[in-house]
């Protein structure tokens, strides 16, 4: 009985959680939808419940956007058009993180096979030929200049690069 009682505690703690998690996301949504709402009646000037180019002219590079989004090219857009839009460009962000994600398993496969000796480490010996542009930057990777670079010293690196590349859009 004693060992029952914090395990219905914990089970009713767990089934809590997950419905305010729940009623968060959903609250959340909603909040986007009313903010999407609210834009698209901000930018529909003369409320026809269309956008029209002159209307959403105020951001250049929205020309192609729009011709994109206007599905039926009637040269405005509608609601529907836009979330039609909306789900268009998501579908196409997950198609490139999947294949993103794909040729980065790929990477760590390639990285993997060419560790002969299995210490987690990879030499300039091990890399060869196999990889010129990591043997390029081999120097710059391995932190610690010990001549083996790791899956952690390959993970700075990385998070520099992008760092730098952030750096230089702004």
């Amino acid at each position: 009985m004693k060992k029952v009682i914090p395990l219905v505690a914990i089970g009713l703690f767990a089934v809590s959680f997950f419905a305010i998690a729940q009623d968060q996301s959903k609250d959340r949504r909603a909040q986007m939808q009313a903010k999407a709402q609210e834009r698209f009646q901000t930018l529909d000037t003369n409320r026809d419940g269309k956008l029209s180019y002159a209307e959403f002219q105020n951001n250049p590079k929205h020309r192609e956007r729009f011709e994109k989004a206007d599905l039926n090219r009637d040269g405005g857009l509608t609601q529907d058009e836009l979330k039609q839009a909306h789900q268009q460009n998501k579908q196409m962000r997950q198609e490139r993180r999947a294949k993103g994600r794909e040729k980065m398993q790929a990477a760590r496969e390639k990285l993997l096979s060419l560790d002969t000796n299995k210490d987690q480490a990879l030499t300039r010996a091990e890399i060869g030929n196999e990889m010129p542009k990591l043997l390029e930057n081999f120097d710059v990777i391995d932190g610690n200049n010990d001549g083996k670079i790791t899956r952690e010293e390959m993970r700075i690196a990385r998070m520099a690069m992008r760092a730098e590349r952030q750096s230089q859009s702004k």
